[in-house]
């Protein structure tokens, strides 16, 4: 990557208006959700336990096999290409499959379509063989060509819905040619299939997430030609029959109906090249009322796998038991109202809320007091109630150098500002030396969202408000729209912006490249001298420096990947110092599933699983 990210680079990485999908929100149109994961919840319906009855669930009794229940939010597409995310792909996971895969959601990248691949010394070109024998949905072989077919969809097809960046133009750059308007030429993906089980695919640039990126949803295979909105394909079916009912690829289930605001049914793939489904199928009842959810889910026990609407969420009731590696965690929580007692599973999401200061609006000294206020700890419990989970880096623990543990010893360790408490005297201390008393206030202000987590930043912001007064700050409050702020942050006219940065691919960069002083950051650390060198601040030399280095790093070596993680930390470090952004908490993403459900456990953030080992005993 160039250090000098361009206007649509930055956009895709911005919480504000990113690509990818905010807590409780579908794959195009964000809503308020709970602020912890997709929103999705899970299950449904009334039957007698045995998959049969009314075609609306599970009912009671005891089953071998069966239908496992679920709940959607509406959504607009299952097309793999168009899907925003791996939080939001229950549908995809069931019936796609690609060549990479995480597999409990958690590094390392492991082989899943892919047999074993080759790299060229120059870290461009990519030779993959594939799994033989493997069965695709409408019966044929899945082959290379296959592969090419599906990865030039996501470059080609107006149906990519913007995800394009994933193959081209991205930090994951196929070579390719492009048009006048800069649009990818039909059929010029450097892209080959060598043999029917061997592709090969040449970058532009090394890229390090090459393999994690291959893992995403939106790089499933399909069988070739099944559609055709791409040059040189006609296709098999219409779009939109393709879509509700031959969405066809490798999974272990396969696509019965999708009846749009109503439900997706998913049945037993008997031809699976992995473990066959123990269950007969999966039903996502589609519920975009959290209210629904959980009353179907839990008053009336007919959903077997769910999340619960902030408004629900009674923290007494949740006792977190078992740590499973990789940021998951496993416990227990009830009883509920229906006296039942649910097993609990979390993950921390690649995501990080902060507040983002406009260097050139608020001094360094107020910077450093409101981080010395902020208790990350009391955030997490009184504004989120206990679900999220407290951020002193601004990197996520999943994507941090050395994993969530040495994400954690070193904030407990290092963190300037005090680990897990409000400094009230050090954030007075400071303001005091910078001339500040009560009789002489310095005055700033803090912007937030009023359409996306507006509850939680309101809380938030009324907060670190309430704190300031004590070290002689006097913080007002302004909300707007999320796209306004945006475009507030891009002409430098935000003060203290609330906002968040989800990881496009599962590495510090990915957030990093946004903290380091360039004239795209919002910061604008560095602006005061044109991010001229030598009029930074040393703590501005030190991440420019770092950034440098990481530019100069850029293959997946080992040698390469430790040269990454020591600029990563130096920019970490440096963003302390000159306390630029404040990290608050990192959104978890929660489930809940009855005794009954056996043989699923909590996965991490980079994938929901696929349930083909989930049985039902009820």
């Amino acid at each position: 990557m160039s250090p000098d990210i361009d206007r649509r680079t930055f956009l895709t990485g911005i919480g504000a208006v990113g690509t990818t999908a905010i807590a409780g929100c579908s794959d195009e149109d964000p809503v308020e959700g709970n602020g912890n994961g997709d929103g999705n919840g899970n299950g449904n319906g009334n039957g007698d336990g045995n998959g049969n009855g009314d075609g609306n669930g599970n009912g009671n009794g005891s089953s071998e096999g069966g239908q496992i229940q679920l709940v959607q939010i509406p959504q607009e597409t299952t097309d793999p290409i168009g899907v925003a995310g791996p939080i939001n792909a229950w549908t995809n996971w069931q019936t796609h499959e690609q060549l990479f895969a995480y597999e409990q959601g958690t590094p390392p990248v492991t082989g899943l379509l892919a047999e074993e691949y080759t790299v060229s010394d120059d870290y461009l070109t990519y030779t993959f063989t594939l799994q033989e024998g493997v069965t695709l949905h409408n019966g044929d072989e899945m082959t290379a060509d296959d592969v090419v077919y599906s990865w030039r969809r996501l470059a080609e097809s107006e149906n990519n819905r913007g995800h394009a960046n994933r193959i081209v133009r991205g930090p994951m750059s196929v070579d390719h040619e492009v048009t006048e308007d800069d649009e990818t030429v039909p059929g010029s993906l450097a892209l080959e299939a060598v043999d029917e089980y061997t592709v090969e695919m040449t970058l532009e640039t090394p890229f390090h997430g090459t393999l994690g990126n291959l893992a995403d949803p939106r790089l499933s295979v399909i069988p070739e030609g099944i559609v055709g909105d791409i040059e040189g394909y006609e296709g098999e079916y219409d779009y939109d029959e393709w879509l509700t009912s031959h969405l066809q690829g490798s999974g272990p289930f396969r696509l019965a109906n999708w009846d749009r605001g109503n439900e997706i049914v998913l049945e037993r793939f008997e031809d699976y090249h992995g473990s066959v489904a123990d269950a007969d199928g999966v039903r996502l009842q589609i519920l975009g009322d959290p209210n629904a959810v959980y009353t179907t889910a839990v008053n009336e026990g007919n959903i077997d796998i769910f999340d619960l609407p902030q408004s629900q969420f009674d923290p007494e009731l949740l006792s977190v038991e078992e740590e499973l590696g990789g940021d998951r965690r496993e416990g227990t929580y009830g009883p509920v109202t229906n006296d039942e007692t649910l097993n609990y599973g979390e993950t921390s999401l690649p995501r990080t809320q902060y507040a983002i200061f406009n260097t050139q609006r608020v001094d360094k000294p107020a910077r450093q007091a409101i981080a010395y206020l902020v208790n990350q700890e009391t955030i997490t419990q009184t504004a989120l109630r206990g679900q999220g989970t407290p951020a002193y880096l601004l990197t996520p623990p999943s994507g941090f150098p050395g994993g969530p543990e040495a994400y954690h010893e070193l904030a407990r360790n290092d963190y300037p500002y005090g680990y897990a408490q409000s400094d009230i005297e050090s954030a007075r201390q400071v303001m005091e030396e910078a001339g500040y008393s009560e009789d002489s206030m310095y005055e700033t202000t803090i912007q937030h969202p009023s359409d996306r987590q507006a509850s939680e930043w309101s809380s938030i912001a009324s907060l670190i408000q309430d704190q300031a007064e004590a070290a002689h700050i006097d913080i007002s409050i302004e909300e707007a729209p999320s796209s306004t702020l945006t475009s507030r942050a891009f002409e430098g006219e935000i003060t203290i912006y609330l906002v968040w940065n989800a990881l496009n691919w599962l590495e510090a960069d990915a957030m990093l490249r946004f903290a380091y002083p360039n004239q795209f950051a919002w910061s604008r650390w560095g602006a005061e001298v044109d991010f001229e060198y030598e009029g930074l601040s040393e703590a501005a030399k030190q991440a420019t420096d770092a950034w440098e280095r990481y530019e100069q790093h850029q293959t997946p070596s080992d040698s390469d990947q430790q040269a990454r993680n020591e600029a990563y930390l130096q920019i970490e470090r440096a963003n302390w110092q000159d306390m630029t952004m404040l990290p608050l908490w990192h959104p978890i993403e929660e489930l809940y599933w009855y005794d009954w459900v056996e043989g699923f456990e909590m996965h991490g953030s980079q994938r929901r699983p696929a349930l083909n080992n989930v049985s039902l005993t009820r």
